[in-house]
């Protein structure tokens, strides 16, 4: 499979468990894609961006409904940085915790069960 289409239908993942179970749905996909592919040397960058990616689009869904730029705006200034730290952040958390899980989950299929043969 293609890494764009890969990464295509893993973001649409990522954003579907978001609305399913929340932001721990994330790390939850990113493990199973990391035990998936746990062959693929990108594998975890993939995830990691396909996290970034799903916020972004369920991002824009919620900036089309409403105004979240008054939400950034004040979120920004409880937290006493600019508004865009807010978009920064909220994009960063989805794709930090996909690369890890992807990792861990790969990291932990490699020392539980050992690939057989040379």
């Amino acid at each position: 499979m293609p890494t764009l289409l890969r990464l295509i239908l893993l973001s649409v993942a990522f954003a579907i468990a978001t609305v399913a179970i929340g932001w721990w749905g994330v790390p939850l996909a990113a493990a199973l894609y990391g035990v998936i592919s746990r062959k693929q040397r990108s594998s975890a960058i993939i995830a990691g961006v396909a996290g970034v990616l799903a916020w972004s689009e369920l991002l824009l869904i919620d900036a089309a409904r409403g105004p979240i730029g008054v939400l950034a705006h004040t979120l920004g200034g409880v937290l006493n940085t600019k508004p865009i730290a807010v978009y920064v952040l909220t994009l960063a958390f989805p794709g930090l915790l996909a690369l890890t899980a992807s990792l861990l989950a790969r990291q932990a299929m490699a020392y539980f069960a050992p690939a057989e043969g040379p």
